[in-house]
């Protein structure tokens, strides 16, 4: 969990209309993360299994709603750009899903 000041992180994810999109929201929150989630109902919110065996993890995940991102719709909103700009640093991650996709 984030200690104060709160929200000192922002993230920028995707997510289904679903129980599993409204877990990730409350979350967040609790967590005092600063979340913007592009929300559609095309895709399922994803899902991840985790198989821990002492020190070691292995994990599965349905990426599902996160292929749906549309930086246009959302990334490239101006109260979500200036979010961007004023990052200190930035964590970003890409799978090769979104190689043939002109929005990222």
């Amino acid at each position: 969990m984030i200690e104060s000041p709160y929200k000192a992180a922002t993230f920028f994810g995707c997510i289904g209309t679903d129980k599993f999109g409204a877990i990730l929201k409350k979350k967040a929150e609790e967590a005092h993360v600063d979340a913007h989630y592009y929300e559609q109902s095309d895709e399922p919110t994803g899902t991840c299994a985790a198989c821990i065996t002492g020190d070691n993890r292995s994990l599965v995940a349905h990426l599902a709603a996160a292929n749906c991102y549309n930086k246009e719709k959302h990334l490239d909103l101006e109260k979500n750009w200036k979010l961007v700009e004023k990052a200190k640093v930035y964590y970003i991650a890409l799978t090769d899903t979104y190689r043939d996709k002109p929005s990222v």
